[in-house]
């Protein structure tokens, strides 16, 4: 049977049709057997007037009428929505289907009456009218129906539209959703709410940890999930936080501990924070550690300068999602990445600029992020745009059937790319919108 239903659908179709006649038949006789000879019995015997629609259906007796309208109107109901559940699944409006079965109810039930003159006579002549007989009879009109009532429900009035694919854009935000200057455009954000009014959702993928997400990106209505640390989180706009995979804390103390070995400045995300050593917080480490000028106004406005970050590392409140370091040299920091792998197995390393590491738990990533967010929406990763620029973005772009990687992108992610497209100074959102819309 389940071989049937994946190589025939069509013909399990047609066989589940048919269940569905053979259930719905026996219902209408057996209630119909049950109204004439039980509840109606007393009105058997009360001619009704003559009519021309009475003659047609070869009622003659009240009993039979009431029996013969309530049964019937059973049987089809029950078989519409047998039909329009389990058969064809059918997902067009109600009132549509409705209406037009109730039409072919009409002209079924006409025909089978014109029919059911015919097998009355018939039996009536050779004076075989019995409960047996009558069932059977019935049993056959009821089914001859089933010839043309099959191939007009199937096309005509219980239709299962195609439901249209639910796609997503799950964009970076540094050097992508961002201009260079680490703000979102007008542009972008009227792009972001015109493709969610055409049933494509827009989903931040980001390094970034949550509550260093600009605040109009944050707030936007139409962006409705956040997946930040790299993956190691991710966040409702409405309920709140859907996943969290934050390193151990075992192991983030082995990670603290190996990075004092090397001139580097260490900022802590953790619970959707990024910390910071207040006594490294001054434009004098930025300068020294070489950090990106457009992107120290966003560290001054996101950070929360504490006496000592390690002292996090101990407290259970807190959950370590990502280490984001920032090295003076390119020696050590290649170097510290190499001892990071070969030292601790249980994490994952990457980066977003060309003098930091970003440190989160093995296995989790941009790429395992966007899983974890396609089981939680309930979609199809196939369905989903992936958009970045940098090295952490990688994994993303490999599970993700299509991936858009900026001009600005690092050579990497562009040989991974579908299609390379605008600067991240070029209204992205806008770029991508005329390309799929």
């Amino acid at each position: 049977m389940t071989k049937l239903k994946v190589n025939h659908p069509e013909i399990w179709k047609f066989v589940k049709f048919n269940i569905s006649v053979l259930v719905t038949s026996i219902l209408d006789v057996a209630s119909y057997l049950f109204f004439i000879y039980v509840v109606f019995e007393k009105f058997n015997d009360i001619a009704l007037p003559n009519n021309a629609l009475l003659s047609l259906l070869g009622i003659k007796y009240k009993g039979y009428l009431f029996s013969y309208v309530l049964s019937t109107s059973i049987g089809y109901i029950a078989a519409y929505l047998i039909n329009r559940k389990i058969t064809f699944h059918s997902n067009i409006n109600p009132a549509y289907s409705s209406l037009l079965y109730f039409l072919l109810a009409v002209f079924n039930i006409l025909v089978s009456s014109y029919i059911g003159s015919v097998f009355g006579s018939f039996i009536l002549e050779r004076n075989i009218n019995t409960p047996i007989v009558e069932i059977a009879s019935k049993f056959i009109i009821i089914n001859i129906p089933t010839i043309w009532t099959y191939p007009i429900e199937r096309y005509i009035i219980q239709i299962k539209k195609k439901e249209m694919k639910k796609r997503i854009i799950a964009v970076d935000l540094d050097g992508t959703l961002l201009s260079s200057n680490s703000t979102i455009s007008e542009e972008n954000i009227c792009a972001i709410k015109r493709l969610s009014d055409n049933g494509i959702k827009t989903a931040i993928l980001t390094g970034r940890t949550f509550y260093e997400i600009p605040f109009e990106v944050r707030s936007c209505d139409s962006i409705e999930y956040f997946v930040y640390s790299n993956g190691a989180g991710i966040n409702q706009r409405i309920t709140g936080i859907k996943s969290c995979s934050p390193i151990a804390k075992d192991t983030a103390i082995r990670i603290y501990n190996l990075l004092k070995s090397y001139t580097c400045f260490a900022e802590l995300y953790a619970n959707g924070i990024p910390f910071v050593n207040n006594s490294e917080f001054n434009c004098e480490s930025f300068e020294f550690y070489n950090i990106d000028k457009n992107y120290i106004p966003v560290m001054k406005e996101t950070r929360k300068a504490i006496e000592n970050i390690e002292l996090i590392l101990y407290d259970d409140d807190f959950k370590i999602e990502m280490f984001d370091i920032f090295f003076k040299y390119e020696s050590e920091r290649m170097e510290c990445e190499k001892r990071l792998l070969s030292e601790l197995v249980d994490i994952e390393v990457t980066s977003s600029m060309s003098n930091n590491l970003e440190i989160t738990n093995k296995g989790v990533n941009k790429g395992f992020g966007l899983r974890k967010l396609c089981d939680i929406t309930n979609n199809d990763i196939n369905n989903v745009i992936v958009i970045g620029d940098s090295r952490n973005d990688i994994s993303a772009f490999r599970v993700a059937d299509t991936s858009f990687a900026v001009s600005n992108a690092c050579p990497e992610l562009k040989r991974l790319a579908t299609k390379t497209i605008c600067s991240n100074d070029e209204n992205i959102m806008c770029y991508v919108e005329k390309e799929i819309v």
